[in-house]
Order: structure tokens, then sequence, then C-alpha cells
């Protein structure tokens, strides 16, 4: 018989939808902001993966941490904690007088969403029986589409008019929201009180996050042979074991290894992390790609973020609904392919692509991505015993999220590295083509490099005696340069989704039995009034 859903319940999930989406909202607001931040406060390319660390450092870590807390203290005091420290780290970063400030404020934007949305997630198992759970991670999937969509041409076009600071007012302002509703609508929501909390775990988690997101741009950085290379690798290699062999031996670990026990739950967080990486690396690609493009700016980045999440709103509502009715790991198993395909295709554009190209392009992607979510989201909830619900889902986030900054930031130094190398040998091969004197290559290089602020005047005449434009030879090696970069780039994510489809294929089939389990370990959610706290 199928269990209805209260008109309660209905507002509770509407009110958790909406905290999830200024959350996400605010997250998207920040890549189309990236390139302005950047040289607002003069960084090179390779260390604006630095605004992206800041935060996914301490989101990623303290998921489980803040998911085991509001499991005993209660779910939505945590949320109401998160959405108070989201609007004072909203504010901090809009008045950020330096870098450094600004990194900080970045940080405790992080923290703060680790309090939001593994607890909403959580939520879901609470108030939709198994049979409906498919249909409602979709709409949250979708929701979460909806903010990265809007938030990616608000943000465009916010900044192009006001500057970057305005993202964050906004952010602010839509935070204190937040805080109202959740206070106003939903019911408290307890596991088990007597849980202890797992302090050494929380430390090494946070140790080993920070380790290993901060290593490519450490890398880029210092060099990979560098004492702090070799030393961030040590740590974060360190602070793994000691976190496996501490949370193996704790009754009630920050982090719920004996979660992957079920192999279905290991292999949904191995394809979660996978899959995040791969699409956030690619949509990093494109980013600074589009915003590199003569005649494109800010706005259309912020145009390609909305066409490709629009993509998604559709792909989670429509693949969410059917994941109730049909075989998930045959669904799976094809929209993984679309990725493969669609960024094969992506691999042939150039900066004289229309942009028309590009949309047709972005809405497939963007489909794969939101069909994904909900059914490795469903396979996930599905393994998750009711009193650890807010560690396992912060588990889940924590992957997710570990899969952004990995992706984004090394997607960001990868196509930085291939466009710096493959436009400097365009423009030789360039040069040579058009009859330059092969001794005038360093002064052209450095031309380059100044980016036609630092032209010796043997360069000036040579390229005036051939009838050429040093602005025109920069320009036709850049385009070509971005062209390679793209392309090689491409292929380095089909890579990934290619190990992410044979992963796939390993997935146990769905049963009814494993349902039925599912179901019995779900609790109801209370259906007190919604304007009080649950004292149970």
């Amino acid at each position: 018989m199928e269990n209805k859903i209260q008109r309660s319940q209905w507002i509770q999930f509407i009110a958790l939808l909406f905290g999830s989406f200024i959350c996400i909202e605010a997250m998207v607001f920040q890549a189309p902001a990236i390139p302005s931040i950047s040289q607002h406060f003069e960084l090179p390319t390779y260390l604006a993966g630095l605004i992206i660390i800041s935060f996914y450092i301490t989101s990623a870590s303290f998921y489980p941490i803040m998911g085991r807390i509001a499991d005993r203290v209660g779910r939505k005091k945590i949320l109401l904690f998160g959405m108070v420290i989201f609007f004072i780290s909203e504010v901090a970063a809009a008045i950020s007088p330096n870098f450094s400030f600004f990194l900080i404020a970045r940080v405790f934007q992080g923290f703060a969403v680790s309090c939001i949305l593994p607890v909403a997630m959580a939520y879901i198992s609470i108030i939709f029986p198994p049979e409906k759970r498919g249909f409602a991670t979709g709409i949250f999937t979708a929701v979460q589409g909806i903010g990265s969509m809007t938030g990616a041409v608000i943000a465009g076009y916010l900044i192009k008019i006001y500057g970057w600071p305005i993202i964050y007012w906004v952010s602010a302002v839509l935070a204190l929201l937040g805080f109202i509703v959740i206070k106003f609508t939903i019911t408290e929501s307890k596991g088990d009180k007597k849980l202890s909390f797992d302090l050494l775990g929380g430390f090494l988690l946070f140790i080993c996050a920070a380790s290993m997101l901060s290593l490519s741009t450490i890398v880029k950085s210092f060099g990979a042979t560098s004492p702090y290379t070799f030393g961030t690798i040590a740590l974060g290699i360190i602070s793994a074991i000691a976190l496996w062999i501490v949370e193996t031996r704790k009754e009630n670990p920050i982090v719920e290894l004996s979660l992957f026990k079920n192999r279905l739950f290991a292999l949904a967080m191995i394809l979660n992390l996978l899959t995040v990486a791969g699409y956030q690396s690619f949509i990093y690609i494109m980013n600074f790609f589009i915003s590199a493009t003569p005649g494109r700016d800010v706005s259309n980045v912020g145009l390609f973020y909305t066409i490709i999440y629009a993509g998604s709103v559709i792909g989670a509502l429509i693949i969410g609904k059917l994941t109730d009715k049909f075989n998930n790991k045959k669904i799976l198993n094809f929209m993984f392919i679309i990725p493969i395909v669609s960024i094969f295709v992506f691999s042939f554009i150039d900066v004289y692509t229309p942009f028309t190209y590009i949309t047709i392009l972005s809405i497939i992607l963007g489909f794969s991505q939101g069909a994904i979510t909900p059914i490795i989201m469903k396979y996930t909830l599905s393994t998750i015993p009711s009193n650890k619900l807010g560690a396992g889902s912060g588990v889940f986030t924590t992957f997710r999220d570990f899969g952004t900054p990995i992706g984004s930031v090394t997607g960001i130094i990868v196509f930085s590295s291939f466009t710096e190398a493959f436009t400097k040998s365009s423009l030789a091969e360039i040069s040579t083509q058009e009859g330059l004197n092969a001794n005038t290559a360093g002064a052209l290089e450095q031309a380059r490099l100044s980016q036609g602020t630092n032209v010796q005047e043997s360069l000036a005449n040579e390229l005036q005696s051939l009838g050429l434009t040093l602005q025109d030879l920069l320009a036709r090696a850049t385009a070509e340069g971005l062209t390679i970069a793209l392309q090689y780039s491409a292929y380095i994510i089909i890579g990934i989704f290619a190990v992410v489809f044979v992963l796939s294929l390993l997935i146990p089939k769905q049963t009814k039995e494993l349902l039925k389990t599912t179901e019995e370990k779900i609790p109801k959610i209370p259906t007190a009034p919604l304007n009080t706290d649950s004292k149970a």
C-alpha cells in the first residue's frame, strides 16, 4: 500500500528546498565571479583555485561532522545555525579589504553550507517512503539545478553592472530569508541523543581534506618536486591512514566507514566523487574558454551556466520520476554514455563556433548531469540506517564536495597550462609562417607575456616591414592555443567518464527486498505543529 505524504510534510520539504536553493545559488554565484575576483586581487590564473578550495576544504570536511552533530542535538537547530553563519560570512566576503580576509570569509561560507545541505538531504529519508524517494530526490536535484541555472546568469549580469561584491550581498539577504522560513516551518528531528562526538576523527578529516584539495594548487605554485608538494602529499597520506585507524575503532565515528561495507553505498560514493569531478572540471574549462574568447565576457559565462543547469533541471525532474518505476542501473548506465559523446563533440569547437552550437551541447550535457544525481542519491539513501541519516548524508555530500574542487581546480590548472603551452607554440609557428626572423622569437614571446606593452624596437620594425601587427599575431596565436587546449582537456574528461561508466556496470541490480528493508529502517517524520519544535 502506498504511503500518503501529509500536507505538513510537503510544507517542510518545500522549506528545505528553499534552504538548499539558497546554498546552491550562492555557490554558483561564485563561478562567473572568479575571473573578476582574480583580477581585483591581482591573482595569477592558477591561484584562482584558492577561491574554490578555501570554501570546499571546510564544507567537505565538516559535512559528516555537522551531520553527526545534527543527529545528536537536532537537525533544525543545525539548519538555523548554518543560516546565521552563512549570512555573516557573505557580508564579510562583500566587504573584504584584501585577499586573505576574503579567503577567511570563504572558509566560513563552506562551514555554513556543511550545516545545511546534508541535513536537508537527511530529511528526505524522514519525510518520504522508498517508493516516493526517487521523485523527491529528483525534485531536490532539480531545485539545486534551478539555483545553479539562475545563479549563473544573475551573477553574470550583476557582476557586469555592479562588480563582484554584489553577489555576496544578494546571498546575505537570501540567507536571512532562509533563516526565517526554516524557523517557522520545519519540525525538529533528532537521531540518538546519546551518540558520542568523535573530535579526533573530525580533526583528522579536516587535515586530510585540506591536504588533498590544496595539492593541485601547490604543485602549480611550487612545482611537482618541491618540498611543499611532498610535504602536502605526506600529510594527506598520514592523516588518511590515521583517520581510517581511528574511525574503525570508534563506536560512533565521525565518518561512518561501516557504511562502506555495503557494496552499493561504496560504489555510489565512488561514482558520486568521479562524476562530480568530471562535470565540474569540464564546466570550469568552458568557463575560462568562453571568458577568454574574443568578443565574449562574464555575461556569456553566466549564460553558459544557465543553459547547462537548465538541462540539469530537466534531466533531474524526468529521470528522478522514472527511477521509481524502472531499473535504475540501466538508466544510470545509459546516462553515463551521454557525457562521453557530448564532450567528444565539444572537442571540435573553436573560438569562432557560434554560441547556439555551444548551447545545444550544453543542454545535452546538463541533462545527463541532472539525470545521474537523483539516481546516485537514491542508491545512497537506501543504505543508511535511520539513526545515521545525518552522518550518512554527510558522507555523500563530502564525496560530492571533494569532487567539486578537485574537478574545478584541476580543470582550471589543466586548461590554463595547455593554453599557455599551445599559445606559445602557436605564436612561434605563426611567426615562422609569416617570415619573421628566428632571432626575434625571444622578443616576440616577451611581447606576448606583457600583452603587447613591452615591444622591442627591432621587433616593431620587422613587423612593420612585413606589414604585420603584433595584435593580429597575438590574437591568432591565442585563438589557436585556446582551441587546442580545449581539445586536449576534453580528452582527459572523456577518460574520467569512461572509467565511471565501467564502474556503473558493477552496481548490483535493484530488488524489491532492498526497498522493503530500507522502508523498515526509516521512521516517519513527526507531524507536530509546524511552528513548534518537537521534543521527541
